[in-house]
């Protein structure tokens, strides 16, 4: 600290008014008074150092509870969720150049696929006529600029149902006007991003295609509504009724272990294989296999092993951090004498060990530590356990109890019964008829559930961001440190203005004596 002087800058005095510069005494009375009150401000700063203790308490909670929340969250969409993470297969394919395939977890067996076309998108041209041609008379064509008002339509709109890359449908609206020209037009129906694209050509040529393919019964593009028979007047169309088909595809064919089938794409799923049509191929097969991707499951479960250790650490950090007592919560009296560097240094090193030996933050890590050593499975009598694949702890005092890998017997086991390891990791939770619990489910549901119960029982002790202080028990105890506070200062108002009153009692006498004194003097 700069100097152990209190700084001008902070006064330990409470009130306010007039005050006795002691010229009866020649004594500093608002100095003498403001040392006095510093003595009695003690136990108030006390109060304040340890609400400031209970504020910094309540901050570090939140700040685990923020770590286990995202370890939750990821634990859940990148392991639990993603079924291929403990069950990666790799796809072989005996020609790639016909055929692009990924295996998902489920892929299974052997598919040979021979005959194979691919499936076309929707596509037509019309060149529009602004007057057909009579008898020896040549026809009149539009181009681009011709004017809608042209081919005799006035202001009108079009809604057509398009088929999209996903089977879905959607509408689509164009309002046009006869001022519009074709290639406004154009503009217009590709401005709504339906799937349905628009071109134009300088010598009228109008064509409309599909973003998606496969032949539909409906059509991949139809009629709504065109009660000014735009699309009759462009060519497309021989009727304006609803339901009128204005362009179709064609779909996929291809035999697939001698079973003949169709696709409205060509990507087709067979057998928990994706399977993407390249080009069109006949008198010869492609043969497809999969077999465990065994480096990525291993990749996946050192990826898992480095986010738990992680989360490990950041556990442990804290409940083993020792305190030093050196350093308590800065008084405001003190604060005014540093430099904000001062102070951010200062409370770095008195917010240590705030969490020390926790018993929620305990319990959480035990609990984790134990699900390690209980989660079995039932899939493989000889890799029914962690500690049967390659995946132990390291020692709890240590080294805080985090996972490490025999990457030699981890790939053994995968190799042998890849859904074995991934049941002990993802297996979900499982429940009797009568709601109770009979199987806790793998690693990743129980600390899933370890981390939500730690989650809750935080939030009960110190709250979450923003909430009323009231409503959980750290918060509680800070409001009732606060009212001691407050109490206290009234209190030493009081005790100042006491201090005050005695010195001007002094004063007073002084004052008195000074002048009988005086009139001694004169006699």
């Amino acid at each position: 600290m700069a100097s152990n002087n209190v700084s001008a800058t902070y006064s330990y005095l409470q009130t306010t008014g007039n005050r006795f510069t002691g010229l009866a005494s020649g004594m500093d009375i608002d100095s003498i008074v403001e040392k006095l009150m510093k003595a009695e401000s003690a136990k108030m700063e006390k109060l304040q150092q340890q609400k400031q203790k209970y504020e910094w308490q309540r901050d570090a909670y939140r700040g685990i509870n923020s770590k286990l929340e995202a370890f939750q969250t990821e634990i859940f969409d990148n392991y639990q969720l993603k079924t291929n993470t403990f069950l990666a297969k790799t796809a072989s394919v005996s020609d790639t150049s016909k055929l692009s395939v990924k295996a998902s977890s489920s892929a299974s067996g052997t598919l040979t696929i021979s005959d194979a076309t691919l499936a076309e998108n929707g596509q037509d041209v019309k060149r529009v006529v602004i007057s057909p041609a009579t008898g020896t008379s040549d026809a009149v064509y539009a181009t681009n600029q011709t004017k809608l008002s042209e081919l005799g339509l006035s202001d009108g709109t079009l809604k057509l149902n398009v088929v999209q890359k996903d089977g879905s449908t959607k509408e689509l609206s164009v309002d046009y006007t006869s001022e519009d020209t074709l290639e406004s037009l154009a503009s217009k129906i590709n401005k709504e991003n339906k799937g349905l694209t628009a071109v134009v050509g300088e010598d009228g040529s109008f064509s409309l295609s599909t973003a998606a393919t496969g032949e539909y019964d409906n059509g991949l593009v139809s009629i709504v509504s065109d009660d000014n028979s735009l699309m009759k007047s462009l060519g497309f169309a021989s009727s304006n009724s609803a339901g009128t088909a204005i362009l179709n595809g064609t779909d996929a064919t291809y035999t697939i272990n001698g079973v003949t089938k169709t696709s409205h794409t060509n990507t087709i799923s067979e057998l928990g294989y994706s399977i993407t049509l390249n080009q069109a191929f006949s008198g010869s097969s492609v043969t497809i296999s999969s077999t465990t991707d065994t480096d990525t499951i291993v990749e996946n479960v050192k990826s898992f092993v480095e986010l738990y250790n992680g989360l490990i650490d950041s556990l442990n950090s804290p409940i083993k951090e020792k305190k030093n007592y050196d350093y308590q919560p800065l008084t405001e009296a003190q604060k005014a004498e540093m430099s904000k560097e001062e102070i951010e240094k200062w409370e770095e090193k008195a917010k240590q060990g705030i969490l020390r030996n926790d018993s929620i933050i305990s319990n959480t890590v035990s609990s984790m530590r134990s699900a390690i050593y209980s989660v079995t499975t039932d899939l493989d009598g000889k890799y029914n356990a962690f500690y049967n694949i390659g995946i132990t702890t390291t020692d709890v005092y240590s080294d805080g109890g985090k996972l490490k890998i025999d990457e030699d017997k981890l790939r053994e086991a995968i190799e042998a019964n890849p859904e074995a390891v991934a049941d002990l990791f993802t297996r979900a939770e499982e429940k009797d008829a009568d709601g109770n619990v009979v199987d806790k489910g793998g690693l990743i549901t129980q600390l899933r559930a370890t981390a939500k119960t730690t989650i809750n029982l935080i939030e009960e002790k110190a709250g979450k961001e923003g909430a009323e202080e009231n409503s959980f028990a750290l918060g509680e105890t800070i409001i009732s440190v606060d009212d001691r506070i407050e109490n206290w200062k009234d209190r030493l108002k009081d005790i100042e203005e006491r201090y005050f009153k005695q010195f001007s009692a002094m004063e007073a006498a002084i004052q008195k004596a000074n002048s009988q004194a005086s009139l001694f003097a004169q006699g």
